[in-house]
């Protein structure tokens, strides 16, 4: 089961992926959520199921543009207020997908708490995929040495 990070994540910039994070509004999140779960899918047995990320996906595309045109309609708050609820189901559905895929990559480091590796929880859920992807970076690096 314990692969191995080489054999399932690349290294990528951390930086890059918080300025794409910042610049496409969390769009740039949940590509790089779907890509580690293709990753992950691919390589283990761990899987996330496409109809969950399919769902995932299309709230997020449905609460983003909601979002959006509420604020480009600032005036008539009832369509912002309206876009709450998918809103708050958009972000349960994203949350959960980041605490799968964090499970899934402590389980292939083979992280526990206090391990190196180890994803915190809290860490991850204010980070999300730019803290993911340093610590696939120190776990790459660490195969390296």
């Amino acid at each position: 089961m314990k692969k191995g990070f080489s054999d399932i994540f690349e290294t990528d910039s951390v930086i890059k992926t918080l300025v794409l994070c910042v610049l496409t509004i969390g769009s740039y999140l949940i590509y790089k959520l779907y890509r580690f779960t293709s990753q992950i899918n691919q390589h283990t047995e761990l899987k996330v199921s496409n109809l969950f990320i399919t769902t995932t996906i299309i709230l997020f595309v449905i609460s983003l543009g909601s979002l959006i045109y509420g604020l480009a309609n600032y005036n008539d708050l009832t369509i912002l207020k309206s876009s709450i609820g998918i809103h708050a189901i958009s972000s349960a559905f994203d949350i959960t997908w980041i605490v799968m895929v964090r499970n899934r990559i402590n389980l292939i480091a083979g992280s526990n708490k206090d391990d190196n590796l180890w994803l915190n929880p809290f860490i991850t859920s204010i980070f999300h995929v730019i803290y993911m992807q340093y610590k696939i970076n120190q776990g790459l690096a660490k195969k390296e040495i």
